[in-house]
C-alpha cells in the first residue's frame, strides 16, 4: 500500500501522531509512505526541512528514518484554489491510496477518484483556502 500524507495542518500540527502512525505503517509488508505539500511559490525547497524539524520536535533524532527525503514531494500553485488538483495529479502519479490531507476539498476529489482520503481536523477554525501558507 502507498500512503500519503500532507504537511501543512497534518505533520505540522500533529507531528508526534502522525510520525507514530508513519512509523507503524512503514513496517507492514509492500507500504511506501510520502509527503506531499501544496505550497505557493515563495515556499519552495523548504517542505523537506520543515517535515525534518517536526519529526525532531517529535523525538526522532533522524527524522530522515520516518520519511525518505526523496519520498518528500512539494506541488506549486499560483492559488491555494488549486491545491486539490495538483495533489490528485500527484497521488495518481506516486500511485497513492490512502491520503490523510486536512483539506475537505482534498479529500473530495481524492476519493471521487479512487483514493480513500481522511481529513485530518484543522487546529483553528479557518477555511481551507484561509488555512494555506502561501
Amino acid at each position: 500500500m502507498i500512503v500519503g500524507f500532507d504537511y501543512w495542518n497534518v505533520i505540522s500540527h500533529y507531528p508526534y501522531e502522525f510520525s507514530k502512525l508513519i512509523l507503524r505503517i512503514d513496517t507492514m509488508p509492500d507500504t511506501e509512505i510520502h509527503v506531499i505539500s501544496a505550497i505557493g511559490k515563495g515556499r519552495i525547497g523548504t517542505i523537506r526541512a520543515d517535515v525534518f524539524k517536526a519529526f525532531s520536535k517529535a523525538g526522532y533524532m533522524n527524522p530522515h528514518k520516518v520519511v525518505a527525503p526523496e519520498n518528500i514531494h512539494e506541488v506549486v500553485f499560483d492559488s491555494p484554489k488549486e491545491s486539490p488538483e495538483l495533489k490528485l495529479a500527484k497521488c495518481k502519479e506516486l500511485g497513492i491510496e490512502m491520503f490523510f490531507d486536512d483539506r475537505q476539498d482534498v479529500c473530495d476529489l481524492l476519493n471521487a477518484n479512487g483514493i480513500l482520503a481522511f481529513v485530518v481536523p484543522r487546529k483553528g477554525k479557518k477555511s481551507d483556502i484561509s488555512a494555506e501558507r502561501k
